[in-house]
């Protein structure tokens, strides 16, 4: 399995966050996801973070997991989330939004 990500995600704490926790969903981390194991038990081969953007408790990341090697098959996503206090430290909510 291979995960990329944005380079843009590093010059905010929050940014980061949004960005470990798409990499944590990718990578199926049982601990830290709990609420959405359902999301990666597809088992994708690769995965691609285009960006993990914030203002305030809002934050929204958006990218694609690869379920096979060969490209053809491949799941978009966008996730919004809200966190409980500006600091960022755990979520408050999020919206899972896949076709």
């Amino acid at each position: 399995m291979n995960f990329t990500g944005t380079e843009s995600c590093g010059n905010s704490p929050k940014n980061m966050f949004v960005a470990r926790f798409e990499e944590n969903l990718f990578n199926g981390d049982r601990e830290a996801l709990t609420a959405l194991l359902g999301l990666a038990a597809s088992n994708p081969v690769a995965g691609h973070l285009e960006a993990a953007i914030t203002h305030g408790k809002a934050a929204a990341a958006w990218g694609q997991w690869e379920k096979s090697s060969d490209g053809e098959d491949i799941l978009h996503f966008s996730h919004t989330f809200w966190f409980r206090t500006n600091k960022a430290e755990e979520f408050a909510q999020i919206r899972v939004f896949q076709p």
